[in-house]
């Protein structure tokens, strides 16, 4: 039984500004630039983006961010067609600025994406993603949420208001929030609707989203949409692209799926549907050009717009984008910690990007594995991408604590098992099943060098790993042998890993689920990974990290 007392009356002061933003909804038209050239009539644009975690961009605001974006929209705009900007879900969390400043500064700087510090924006709509519901208080997210000042669509969430009422859809207390809406923009209704996976299930959310639930209910919404008059229809959505592919399958009606979760640039057509995504963090926004013809039927076209230093920082947002990295160090202070403290040095890039420490061998990857090898006194070490949450590169020059509170958003102890050949593949197969995706089961490794084959298929790619193929180099050794699958070998991951492993597909790891989880051969001391990477730092010589990219993870296809 879910017990809700404990954060029930956090709620009620959301409630009476639920209730003030319900008395001025019909304040805002839903009409996007009413004062559009008639020449451009029959056509708008679309600016998509998802998955935004840090508000300055990466590598210390070179790439991306959202003054970037702004400035992209002001320019979109000023050609004349009206712009819709639509993000994908993502971006209350997690990062470390949102785990200090409790996401009050996305939503600031989301508000100026219009350049407009007061007013409502009309032509801005986002979808929940699994981050938006991490933190465990439902009241923090309700805040947010009434701070905004856009549009919210979700079709398949709904909310626990009080401990005694059933879930209802946000829709029902928040103006802002949407089953689904039809915007009229230049002359065009565009119906929209939101779909959200449901892999974040704290006890304030309910989903509508085990197959037939989530097929019944979006078959209702496009049926509504259309005896609405929609004559484009838009799937705003956070969900996994084979999702996005089975939604374009079984609805064709659908022109455009707009998603988000994937953190890497997809562009995908099933029938006549387009699935987009833009790299994450505002590395790259996606440009929709869409065209009601004169039979009913609408024509998309899209680019990729890299948002690198050719693009120009909106200086407003640049503005607040310091201000509020000010406020993020006030933080560190309050906490006894300097946010710019340099605590070791590079020498090569560490990627920390998820495209890349969920896909390949990263410098990065090598050392944390490596930390866990020596510090464990193991034959080989690995620890997942997914674990990694730093969400950015850092290159070479200094490493900062700003960077290792990314690095560790969450600490986790290390732990020594046996395993043998056999297992280790097992693992190992499991590791690169999801290489295209991005998926968080990825890991890096260290005493482990193999290659592996990728096939494309219909449905993605057929991964397969050939034993001969894995070496090991045991500990002392100073070279590779061939893995022997009858052998045992120590090992050494996150306890994360050994306790919930079966959560990312290692059925060997399931300590909660089945208890199958190798014993463990340390003596079960409190090891933490974090305070071990900043012991290694201090040890290194010049404290400079000199792990690159060697050929530990080899892909062919």
């Amino acid at each position: 039984m879910i017990h809700y007392s404990k954060w029930h009356y956090k709620l009620l002061p959301i409630i009476f500004l639920i209730s003030l933003t319900g008395c001025i909804q019909n304040l805002y038209s839903e009409n996007i630039d009413d004062h559009i050239n008639d020449s451009q009539s029959g056509h708008f644009s679309i600016l998509q983006v998802n998955d935004s975690y840090k508000i300055e961009g990466l590598e210390n605001g070179s790439i991306g961010g959202f003054a970037r974006l702004r400035t992209l929209r002001h320019q979109l705009e000023s050609q004349g067609a009206p712009v819709l900007m639509l993000h994908g879900g993502d971006f209350l969390f997690p990062s470390v600025m949102s785990k200090y400043l409790k996401a009050d500064s996305m939503i600031k700087i989301l508000n100026l994406m219009d350049g407009n510090a007061t007013g409502f924006d009309n032509n801005m709509l986002v979808v929940f993603g699994n981050h938006e519901f991490d933190s465990p208080d439902p009241g923090l997210l309700l805040r947010r949420i009434v701070q905004a000042d856009f549009g919210w669509v979700s079709s398949n969430t709904r909310f626990h208001f009080s401990e005694s009422s059933a879930p209802e859809p946000f829709s029902k207390r928040l103006s802002n929030v949407h089953d689904q809406i039809i915007k009229d923009i230049n002359g065009i209704k565009v119906g929209l609707f939101g779909i959200t996976l449901d892999n974040q299930k704290p006890p304030y959310i309910e989903y509508d989203y085990a197959p037939e639930a989530r097929k019944i209910l979006i078959k209702q919404m496009i049926a509504d949409l259309k005896a609405n008059g929609a004559q484009v229809i838009i799937a705003l959505t956070h969900q996994d692209l084979d999702q996005d592919q089975g939604l374009a399958r079984e609805f064709p009606e659908i022109n455009l799926i707009i998603g988000g979760h994937e953190h890497f640039f997809i562009e995908q057509k099933i029938g006549k549907t387009w699935i987009t995504k833009a790299d994450a963090d505002n590395k790259s926004a996606i440009v929709h050009e869409i065209q009601l013809l004169p039979d009913g039927s609408v024509e998309t076209n899209h680019r990729k717009i890299v948002l690198n230093d050719q693009i120009e920082k909106d200086p407003q947002i640049n503005t607040e984008v310091s201000k509020q990295l000010t406020r993020l160090a006030q933080e560190f202070q309050k906490n006894g910690k300097n946010m710019q403290e340099v605590l070791g040095y590079t020498e090569h890039l560490l990627e920390g990007v998820e495209p890349a420490i969920r896909g390949r061998e990263t410098a990065l990857g090598n050392f944390l594995a490596d930390v866990i090898r020596t510090e464990m006194n193991s034959d080989i070490a690995f620890t997942n991408g997914g674990g990694v949450r730093i969400n950015d590169n850092i290159p070479p020059g200094p490493i900062t604590m700003y960077d290792m509170e990314g690095l560790f958003y969450y600490d986790n102890n290390l732990v020594s098992f046996e395993l043998t050949g056999q297992q280790l593949l097992e693992i190992l197969k499991n590791s690169i099943s999801k290489a295209h995706l991005g998926d968080g089961r990825f890991l890096q490794v260290s005493g482990i060098r193999f290659t592996y084959h990728a096939k494309s298929s219909n449905s993605g790619y057929v991964y397969t790993i050939n034993p001969a193929e894995v070496e090991i180099q045991q500990r002392g050794a100073s070279t590779y042998t061939p893995l022997e699958l009858d052998k045992t070998y120590r090992a050494a991951s996150t306890y994360f890993i050994w306790e919930k492993g079966f959560s990312d597909g290692y059925a060997i790891f399931a300590k909660d689920a089945g208890k199958t989880s190798p014993s463990r051969i340390d003596n079960g001391k409190e090891i933490s990974f974090r305070k071990s990477v900043e012991n290694t730092l201090n040890t290194l010589p010049k404290k400079m990290v000199r792990q690159q990219i060697e050929g530990r993870i080899i892909r062919q296809e």
